[in-house]
């Protein structure tokens, strides 16, 4: 193996070295990445759920003050009992499953346990939130995350406590609009008190799958980062190859070609860095070695 040879090996494991050291950077910087991503995608889903859940909520409180302050006020002493002006109820119903015909996405329910319309019902999930309302000396207003219709659901949940205008319509059969009873019958719905809790209402806005959208925006950020990796590697091999390596290369077969005895060739490295530094402290023992040859030739003669 000639030294030329040997001197690119050293010069190719500078570079292996340097590599490595750039490869583990950024094997490091992509572990790094899948929390960071995972952690700030998780508070963005979040965030925007949660401003999603406000609108809600407050469009929902909006329609039943329209009814409590307006529509009922109105119509009531004209002993007009049509439900969806006189209860807000039945009105926050009816503007739920209108809005869930152009966005089914959301969830909006007003539940009661015991409702004159028996499609307010709570299921299990609103059974829990009634239960737990009940069990409070000062019942308030729940956000937490759980399932409904088998999917994640950011879920805020406010109680609805029976106040005088309820018992309109929900005090007793016989006190109860006609009307009422003719629609819904009088099996359910009656008996509410004053400051019981008689239902809640509940809305959800699903959350975004977190693991799908962390998987997807890691693969987008290991793709940039691939990318951007492969173009330093790329350009700085060039610069250490044309900066470093081959002028210490040079330097080598120069020193190499000194101990073969070959000391009249110099040394060319224009720099002004430690390299060059190396190259003209290489240069003057070749000059100060060439002297003491001279030297020693003169003595012998």
């Amino acid at each position: 193996m000639n030294d030329s040879t040997q001197g690119k090996k050293k010069g190719s494991r500078i570079a292996r070295k340097f590599n490595s050291l750039l490869f583990f950077l950024y094997l490091v910087i992509i572990l790094l990445s899948i929390p960071s991503t995972y952690f700030i995608t998780e508070q963005q889903i979040n965030e925007q759920a949660n401003s999603e859940l406000s609108l809600l909520v407050d469009m929902i409180r909006a329609v039943r003050n329209v009814v409590r302050e307006d529509t009922r006020p109105h119509f009531l002493p004209q002993g007009v009992f049509y439900p969806p002006v006189v209860s807000s109820t039945v009105m926050a119903k009816t503007v739920a499953s209108k809005f869930a015909k152009l966005r089914p996405e959301y969830y909006i329910r007003i539940i009661s346990d015991n409702p004159l319309n028996k499609e307010n019902l709570p299921n299990s999930v609103e059974n829990n939130i009634l239960a737990r309302f009940r069990a409070s000396d000062k019942p308030e207003k729940i956000i937490e995350t759980g399932i409904l219709r088998n999917q994640d659901y950011l879920i805020s949940a406010a109680p609805a406590a029976a106040k005088k205008g309820c018992l309109v319509c929900h005090g007793t059969v016989a006190a109860a609009p006609t009307e009422i009873v003719k629609q819904y019958g009088g099996d359910s719905g009656f008996g509410y008190r004053i400051g019981d809790i008689v239902g809640a209402s509940v809305v959800g806005v699903p959350l975004a799958n977190l693991n799908e959208l962390v998987l997807t925006r890691s693969l987008y950020i290991m793709a940039i980062l691939t990318g951007l990796f492969a173009f330093i590697f790329l350009t700085i091999n060039v610069l250490v190859k044309r900066s470093i390596i081959t002028p210490l290369l040079t330097i080598s077969e120069a020193a190499q070609a000194v101990s073969r005895g070959k000391i009249n060739e110099s040394i060319n490295v224009d720099r002004n860095d430690e390299i060059g530094e190396l190259a003209h402290s290489f240069e003057l023992m070749r000059r100060s070695l060439i002297g003491i040859v001279k030297k020693m030739r003169a003595e012998k003669k």
